[in-house]
């Protein structure tokens, strides 16, 4: 009887012609095929010509004993990992150049590729190191296993898939973090600019750049947090490098440094369960910087994380009632870390205040559970100064502060942040109210929900201190302290929310849910909040038009690209459908109003040098632009104009489109409301005259030949007050009978009305900017 254990050796035999090669080179395993283990060069990459990689060095195949002669080799091939798409539909060889290959190079024809990558997966997963790296080079670990392979490319691999860049430029594009020289550079580019906006000074800079010279950010959180910090930074290092040095594309400047962000990105979702401050900032700024990229619905994700990771530090309540730090033994640098903690918990509230706006499934936070005190000035933060501010309600105090520990004005200790936290304090309750206008009382009455917003909302402005105000002074000393986008941001947003809360009376502009329905004995009281609304939109215009002199990089906050254009829809819809037409001044109010949308056009040109969502705004604003200007230069009536698409035969009536009743101008004994001299605005001369910024434009508009003989138009002089006066001179009733243009673009960008889903309107983004679910929403 055969024995059972028979098979054995025979199985073991088997086993043996298995194994599983363990000194296989890192190429073949990257290629997942067999390797044949040779020192010094397999024959696999011998025969392909690859790179063999062995112990994380690059191996050179030596010459074998049988070989009497080295074979003779003209041309070495080059493997090409990507063809371009007309080679590959022609089914020809293509030779991969970027940006053309030689086949499209010599028919002429365009060369298009569909990968970003000229190499696959594979090939970026090997790392090849550099055998003598610098001492002064910032390198993440090989060793972490939370590291990456594709972390670790060379900056050779990466200098040849951009295009168009500098030579000077390259390593912003590597996957490596550049020489701690570059390095300095690149996060005082983040300290400048990024830095001060919001509340987003929450890492004190001096413990900071000291750990970082030290060597200290040696743990994955801090390498990420140093990636982010200097991929936000590369951005506005190249924007001030194409006005300084040479001129780069939008596309170069948007791309500066983005591979550090994703670095940074999969560091933190290696190990996202591990819950810590440093981890809280790398996502707040994560946060951002994907809304920087428009990604809106990857931030809006974000958002979730950032609160419960702020909940479950309980950065919400201070970490001990000795606020002053008086406590023997504490920490030398105890203050500026109990402020850090503070800054940061407030940023994650502007997060949720974003994210949520003003609807209540969508927001997180509760206001009552913040039992923090407002963010100090720089000066103490920075200086490592305690002191006791106020909270969140003008005049409160943390309750377990002590009587001794008071000082005699809390409020001389806030800094400019803090007084941004309490307008968007108000600013979420705003957006609330204009989402539920079915649960408010009338406006009109004297304790209305309106009433009180608008006297918290005025209550801030006058609660502003003098080194606050937009004044010429201020300008200059906020622009050598780098806070000037800071100081722009808190004004724009003063603006902003009362546009907001006076759209009650503009329902067809803002598509308001439940509307007023004010009676007619209440059309004076409408007419007063649509020139109110109208007036903030010119304000919030002039104000851009002076910052856009000293640079768009002050324009460092991505929230203001939406609201300029909010600036200039409004300001559209009022000479469309609010203006009225029998004033003497009609054409001046017109003229003003022009010449204002052209400053928030080239404020938006400028900024899609930074923001891919600013060129989009600015082609929707300039098209009705030039359709206004258009009918000013022929002297037309002021008559439906056709949609844009001359494919559809009749024109298109826009939901919600006020009836002919309803649009008629309406005739008031105030004047039309023109805003007062920038004088007294600010010490400087009037938007007429002013002197702006001279930048590239990266696209532009096509204008008309009427459009181009007619450019002054743009300024409220005799000529533009006869071209308005020409252009009304038509009948009221034709007038009457239609809207002046169709408006549909201005209404939809913002919110959720764009598609025709039914529930469009259980949601609302209009403060976060439009938003999809997809990142391929179209807004065209």
């Amino acid at each position: 009887m055969e024995s059972p254990n028979n098979g054995a050796p025979a199985e073991t035999a088997a086993k043996k012609q298995r194994r599983r090669p363990v000194n296989a080179c890192a190429t073949c395993r990257a290629r997942k095929v067999k390797c044949d283990e040779r020192p010094n060069g397999c024959l696999n990459c011998e025969k392909l010509q690859l790179d063999c990689v062995q112990d994380g060095v690059v191996s050179t195949a030596r010459k074998r004993p049988s070989t009497t002669f080295e074979p003779v080799v003209g041309i070495k091939r080059k493997r090409t990992f990507r063809s371009c798409v007309q080679c590959r539909d022609s089914k020809v060889k293509c030779s991969g150049e970027r940006p053309k290959c030689n086949r499209c190079q010599q028919r002429r024809t365009t060369c298009v590729y569909d990968a970003e990558q000229n190499e696959p997966a594979w090939v970026q997963s090997i790392s090849t190191p550099t055998t003598n790296t610098p001492d002064d080079i910032v390198v993440v670990s090989p060793q972490s296993p939370q590291t990456p392979l594709n972390m670790l490319g060379s900056l050779s691999n990466s200098d040849s898939a951009i295009p168009g860049c500098p030579p000077g430029l390259t390593w912003m594009f590597a996957q490596q973090l550049p020489p701690r020289a570059k390095l300095h550079v690149l996060l005082d580019a983040y300290f400048n600019n990024v830095h001060p906006i919001r509340v987003f000074a929450f890492e004190h800079k001096p413990s900071f750049i000291r750990m970082l010279d030290e060597g200290q950010l040696v743990d994955s959180s801090d390498q990420a947090l140093l990636h982010i910090m200097c991929a936000l930074g590369a951005r506005f290092y190249a924007l001030d490098y194409s006005e300084t040095f040479a001129p780069l594309t939008k596309d170069l400047i948007q791309s500066a440094g983005i591979q550090w962000a994703k670095i940074a990105e999969e560091m933190f979702f290696a190990d996202y369960s591990t819950i810590s401050i440093t981890k809280l900032k790398v996502l707040v700024l994560l946060h951002d910087q994907e809304a920087r990229n428009g990604n809106y619905a990857g931030s809006f994700l974000l958002t979730g994380l950032v609160i419960r990771m702020a909940h479950a530090l309980q950065l919400n309540n201070e970490v001990s009632p000795d606020v002053l730090c008086n406590e023997v033994g504490g920490s030398p640098n105890e203050a500026s870390v109990r402020e850090s903690r503070r800054r940061l918990m407030w940023a994650c509230y502007m997060i949720d205040v974003w994210a949520g706006s003003g609807v209540d499934h969508l927001t997180i936070l509760n206001e009552k559970d913040l039992k923090i005190q407002l963010p100090c000035n720089e000066r103490q933060f920075s200086l490592q100064i305690p002191c006791v501010t106020e909270r969140l309600e003008k005049g409160e105090l943390l309750d377990f502060v002590s009587a001794e520990d008071i000082p005699d004005k809390p409020s001389d200790s806030l800094g400019m942040a803090a007084y941004y936290v309490r307008v968007v304090s108000i600013w979420r309750r705003v957006l609330r109210f204009v989402k539920h206008l079915d649960e408010e009382q009338p406006p009109w009455l004297p304790g209305s929900g309106f009433a009180i917003l608008i006297d918290d909302i005025q209550s801030w402005k006058r609660s502003l201190p003098s080194w606050l105000d937009f004044s010429a002074d201020n300008i200059y000393i906020r622009r050598e302290s780098h806070q000037l986008g800071a100081l722009l941001l808190i004004h724009c947003m003063y603006h902003h929310v009362m546009c907001d809360v006076h759209r009650i009376a503009l329902p067809d502009l803002f598509k308001n849910q439940e509307p007023f329905d004010f009676p007619p004995d209440r059309q004076p009281f409408v007419s007063h909040l649509q020139d109110v609304c109208f007036e903030h939109a010119q304000r919030m215009s002039v104000l851009v038009s002076h910052i856009l002199q000293h640079g768009v990089k002050h324009f460092a906050d991505s929230i203001l690209p939406s609201f300029v254009y909010n600036s200039s829809r409004i300001m559209l819809y009022y000479i469309a459908r609010i203006l009225d037409v029998s004033k003497p001044d009609a054409g001046t109010v017109i003229g003003r109003t022009v010449e204002l949308v052209q400053y928030n056009n080239q404020a938006l040109r400028d900024m899609s040098l930074m923001y891919p969502l600013a060129e989009s705004l600015c082609i929707t604003s300039e098209r009705w632009l030039e359709t206004v200007r258009d009918s000013l230069a022929r002297g037309h009536s002021a008559s439906w104009i056709a949609p844009q698409d001359p494919s559809e035969n009749e024109a298109r009536r826009i939901v919600g489109a006020p009836t002919s009743t309803v649009s008629t101008p309406r005739q008031r004994n105030a004047a039309i409301s023109v805003i007062p001299p920038v004088e007294e605005i600010l010490s400087a001369t009037s938007p007429s005259t002013l002197r702006t910024a001279n930048t590239r434009y990266p696209f532009s508009a096509p204008i008309s030949e009427q459009v181009a003989a007619s450019q002054d138009i743009a300024s409220p002089s005799s000529a533009a007050a006869e071209t308005g006066a020409l252009l009304y001179a038509a009948d009221a009733p034709a007038a009457a009978e239609q809207p002046m243009f169709n408006l549909d673009d201005l209404q939809n960008f913002f919110g959720w009305e764009a598609s025709d889903d039914e529930n469009a309107q259980s949601t609302g983004f209009e403060g976060f900017g439009p938003l999809g679910w997809a990142n391929n929403f179209s807004i065209m």
